[in-house]
């Protein structure tokens, strides 16, 4: 019960996005950062927005009503 009402209050609950639609964003950072390589700055914001993206799009599709 008490996931259910966390759920309800969550800020993420109003986020209107695809989750298909993050997954190939985050595909297309991972790519940039393979172009990047050895460059570590570069690497580490692209892979870093990737894996929020996965991580967004994951809740999504697991909570959304």
């Amino acid at each position: 019960m008490a996931g259910m009402f966390a759920r309800m209050l969550s800020p993420l609950r109003h986020i209107d996005a695809d989750p298909d639609e993050l997954v190939r964003e985050a595909h297309q950072l991972l790519r940039r950062a393979e172009e990047n390589h050895g460059v570590w700055p570069a690497m580490s914001a692209y892979t870093g927005m990737a894996s929020v993206k996965i991580q967004l799009a994951q809740y999504l599709k697991e909570h959304r009503d």
